[in-house]
């Protein structure tokens, strides 16, 4: 009989309520290791909220989640994801620093503060701007880079500390599609090595060609009302063919973006 995989994500009934208003309620799912999902869903449908929640950042309502078996505020569990916020979200772009100071913070939360430098840290940093391409930024000052070069950087930050998981929160918004097309073909490529990958998008049409599965908020098309769920194989294609229904229904643009912001 095959072993049970522990789950790299499971969440189970969870409810966000802000201002009197549930923005996920009563939303289940398990994320296997090693899966690519996409969170997507209409402005305001609670993305980028429910992914601060599996974050560890944000206490839900009500229900539970797990990252590894272990609850999501673990400092265990913390330390097996890996960050990348929307444009600008980490850095100030005129802060004085290298991108090899930037990337080598991201191991501060696996040495610890004060500790020094070692052979291992060294290692793993030479890894993630590998895994990147971005070896030619090591030395350039981060105020130097364009934009797209400045968020692998940040992704080269959240792969030094050397996680199992990548969330990802509108990595690549305000980016020409130059950059946004290397920075897919970076985590598709991390994605074929293991990495798990949970990326909120507005971009349905692009999203849905990279993703194996998709969590989607209040996508009543998909989901038949306000709850969450969970869409795979020939419905992750519907989502790309129906692409017209959601501009009408939920507000997205022509181009996959959406009319707002969705905090």
């Amino acid at each position: 009989m095959p072993v049970k995989k522990t789950a790299a994500i499971e969440a189970k009934g969870l409810t966000y309520v802000r201002n009197g208003e549930a923005l996920f309620e009563n939303f289940s799912f398990t994320i296997a290791p090693g899966s690519y999902v996409a969170v997507i869903g209409p402005n305001g449908g609670g993305k980028s909220t429910l992914l601060r929640v599996l974050l560890g950042l944000l206490e839900p309502t009500k229900g539970s989640v797990r990252v590894f078996g272990l609850p999501c505020g673990d400092m265990h569990a913390r330390r097996r994801i890996g960050f990348v916020a929307q444009r600008g979200g980490l850095i100030d772009p005129s802060f004085p620093a290298t991108s090899e100071e930037v990337v080598a913070a991201g191991r501060t939360q696996v040495r610890g503060l004060l500790a020094r430098p070692s052979a291992s840290d060294e290692k793993a940093i030479d890894a993630a701007f590998d895994a990147t391409n971005i070896g030619h930024l090591r030395h350039r000052v981060i105020a130097s880079l364009s934009g797209g070069e400045r968020q692998r950087v940040l992704l080269a930050r959240a792969l030094a500390a050397e996680p199992d998981i990548l969330m990802l929160d509108e990595p690549i918004e305000g980016l020409d599609p130059g950059s946004r097309e290397e920075f897919y073909a970076t985590l598709k490529a991390l994605n074929k090595k293991g990495k798990t990958i949970i990326f909120v998008s507005h971009d349905v049409h692009r999203i849905a060609k990279e993703a194996d599965s998709a969590l989607c908020l209040r996508h009543e098309l998909v989901c038949h009302g306000e709850k969450a769920c969970v869409v795979t194989g020939s419905a992750m294609k519907n989502l790309h063919h129906d692409h017209n229904d959601l501009e009408a229904h939920h507000g997205f643009h022509e181009n996959g973006e959406p009319h707002g912001n969705d905090h």
